[in-house]
């Protein structure tokens, strides 16, 4: 029971800073483009970090030598990744509502003019404070 909830720790811990890495890496590489690419690897790599903290902090035998280690540990990352993807598309969405949140500005149909964000406009206005006013 205690390897599933430090499972569910790290799960909860690696889909967040995932996402962040995620955030900076299309910003820094793809001009924040969404890559779905992206999503795909970070599911794979934190189903391998909980799959691997479950099989440690569990009582699992570990027989190097037999073919049945890989199959119970190929088990194991399956259900770490059914256990990990709704919390990882939960977070997306968070991340993606926060991102329209934070929008400055709205593209037109033809993308040649770009219209403020009256949300945003009103957000800086309670935070700026002129001196000569």
């Amino acid at each position: 029971m205690a390897a599933l909830l430090v499972s569910l720790l790290l799960c909860v811990i690696s889909a967040a800073v995932l996402l962040f890495v995620k955030e900076q890496i299309e910003r820094i590489f793809f001009r924040w483009k969404d890559v779905h690419f992206l999503h795909v690897m970070n599911v794979l790599i934190a189903g391998g970090i909980v799959a691997t903290s479950y099989y440690m902090f569990s009582d699992i035998g570990v027989h190097l030598s037999k073919m049945t280690w890989t199959k119970q540990f190929l088990y194991v990352y399956a259900g770490a990744i059914e256990l990990f993807l709704p919390m990882y598309i939960l977070g997306c969405w968070f991340v993606r509502k926060r991102k329209e949140r934070e929008k400055k500005y709205t593209p037109s149909k033809d993308k040649k003019v770009l219209y403020i964000n009256e949300k945003y406009l009103a957000r800086r206005r309670d935070d700026y404070h002129s001196k000569t006013s």
